[in-house]
């Protein structure tokens, strides 16, 4: 079934940049107020339309997206996992098993993303932490447990070498709804950089891709928001950023050029204090 590859290396270093789907047939979810609520926009070209939900039963910190099944996947900083049901709002805890070095720092913001080559899913953060996720049907020991790997760090010899990442967000390519994909790439946000990166492994790799631009002009982004990438077929990527901009008072949605680091505003969404995104094709 699996691959004989290390738990969660990347599978096929392929990166796709296209911005191939149309946003007006993406469905994004923010997370915000605390964890507490879901923003669901149906038309990304228009933000400020969107639908509040409560959620029930649980703290979320961080939210994701899971192609093989299509469900809406919550984790805490406490390393526990959620089914999250979009129509409720009510949170089911899938009691995960965990051990304790897989709770992240209160103060750190949590970033979420399934590979859709082995579809488990991983949670790094702005203080360093590497967690990943293996579902319960996930087929060997590791099913339905929360594991701690290499804290991130920026390669040898890049660019951004020794510099303390401040991952806040991250996205897998080929996120393609019902099944797996042969080839995933992993990309991140780091907020002090305020740059676009890749994460490679379970060893916590870190390379720069691109300094985030808009209009030619750097941005300087802040750890609120989140990020994904939707795929209607290998290799066609769209990646979809929630982010808040230094100095703004509320977040906006934008796409993001995975190739040059290139950013367009979708639109404003009139809230703040986001704390995850997720994103999938209508």
């Amino acid at each position: 079934m699996l691959k004989p590859f290390t738990a969660f290396a990347l599978v096929g270093l392929s990166a796709g940049a296209a911005i191939a789907a149309d946003p007006s047939q993406i469905t994004g979810y923010g997370l915000t107020q605390d964890g507490s609520t879901l923003m669901m926009f149906t038309d990304l070209n228009a933000p400020d339309g969107a639908e509040m939900l409560s959620l029930m039963g649980g703290d979320v910190d961080a939210i994701a997206y899971r192609p093989v099944t299509g469900e809406l996947i919550g984790f805490s900083k406490e390393g526990k996992i959620y089914a999250i049901d979009t129509t409720t709002g009510a949170l089911t805890d899938l009691n995960a098993r965990s051990n304790a070095d897989v709770v992240m720092d209160e103060e750190a913001a949590v970033a979420l993303d399934f590979n859709n080559a082995i579809d488990a899913m991983r949670a790094v953060s702005t203080g360093g932490a590497n967690v990943v996720y293996f579902p319960t049907d996930f087929g060997d020991e590791k099913a339905n447990a929360v594991k701690r790997f290499t804290d991130l760090a920026y390669a040898e010899g890049d660019e951004n070498e020794g510099a303390t990442p401040h991952i806040f967000a991250n996205a897998y390519t080929n996120a393609i709804d019902g099944e797996k994909q042969a080839e995933t790439f992993q990309y991140v946000l780091d907020s002090d950089l305020d740059i676009l990166a890749s994460l490679a492994n379970n060893q916590g790799t870190l390379s720069t891709v691109a300094p985030l631009m808009i209009e030619g002009e750097p941005l300087d982004i802040s750890a609120a928001g989140g990020f994904d990438i939707v795929s209607v077929e290998a290799g066609d990527n769209t990646a979809v950023a929630l982010l808040t901009l230094e100095g703004e008072e509320t977040a906006g949605l934008y796409t993001i050029d995975l190739k040059n680091g290139a950013v367009e505003m979708l639109g404003d969404t009139a809230v703040s204090g986001f704390t995850g995104f997720a994103a999938m094709a209508e």
